[in-house]
């Protein structure tokens, strides 16, 4: 029997008492979770640039302007990534609209930093809208034109 413990005190010092954590040993079980929401509203009205004629009449949208805000902010709900920016302030969207009454190019002001994925995002909806304007005309024949729509973004984050 003494043998059996002295065999068995041997063996117990060979035993590591403790073990040595390391940072990279340690796992956390949690993740940050938490959201980004952007809300817009454009209750600023549509703003035409003047044309240069004595009978201008300014390029229309199907429905009026209404039925052009509505459809707009319909579009950036699906199409703005809420993941990639923040965006905060008043942004002013300058629409092109050629003799064919077909978007043209537009431009998003101020330029920030960081801005050409909100300027992509927003240049997407707009064409899946497939805006086709009534062309702007100068004493009864088509011309280029353009409008602007000014744009509040508000970028609100929670936690889950």
């Amino acid at each position: 029997m003494k043998n059996f413990l002295i065999l068995l005190l041997f063996s117990a010092t060979l035993l590591q008492a403790q073990y040595l954590v390391e940072d990279n040993d340690i796992s956390e079980n949690t993740t940050e979770a938490g959201k980004l929401a952007i809300s817009y509203d454009m209750n600023n009205p549509l703003e035409f640039y003047r044309l240069k004629c004595e009978n201008a009449v300014y390029a229309q949208f199907p429905g009026g302007e209404n039925a052009f805000k509505q459809t707009l902010l319909k579009n950036m709900r699906g199409y703005l990534d809420t993941g990639f920016y923040s965006v905060n302030g008043t942004f002013e969207l300058i629409i092109n609209i050629s003799k064919n009454g077909n978007l043209q190019r537009l431009e998003l002001k101020p330029e920030v930093p960081n801005s050409n994925l909100l300027y992509r995002d927003i240049e997407l909806a707009l064409r899946k809208m497939n805006p086709k304007f009534t062309p702007a005309t100068c004493n009864g024949s088509p011309v280029d034109s353009k409008l602007r729509q000014k744009i509040n973004f508000r970028t609100e984050s929670f936690d889950l």
